[in-house]
């Protein structure tokens, strides 16, 4: 979990075979071009942003918060404009994190 929050992650979905989403850090990947890429950042704080394509392409942003869920381990709960997200982290590296989305 040290390397999931202080940075922004953005979805790498030509990396992404069955349900598992692949994000990777932004400034630390070369993406191909993409229009509007989702992203992610978990602040240390437990503020959360969830980052999706808007008008004309510009980042909309999200705000929310986001925890381990309780008995800690691998899941993480997020709420993002009031829609509660629960995530499985299956791999979080500094170069890769790859994410099971529970719900929604």
């Amino acid at each position: 979990m040290d390397h999931l929050a202080g940075r922004t992650w953005l979805r790498s979905h030509e990396e992404e075979e069955g349900p598992i989403r692949v994000y990777r850090p932004q400034g630390g990947h070369a993406f191909p071009p993409a229009r509007g890429r989702e992203g992610l950042v978990f602040h240390e704080d437990g503020r959360f942003e969830y980052r999706q394509a808007g008008r004309g392409d510009r980042p909309d942003t999200v705000p929310g918060t986001w925890r381990i869920a309780p008995g800690g381990g691998d899941q993480v709960l997020a709420d993002a404009g009031g829609e509660e997200i629960e995530l499985r982290i299956t791999e979080a590296t500094a170069d890769v994190l790859r994410l099971e989305w529970l719900r929604p």
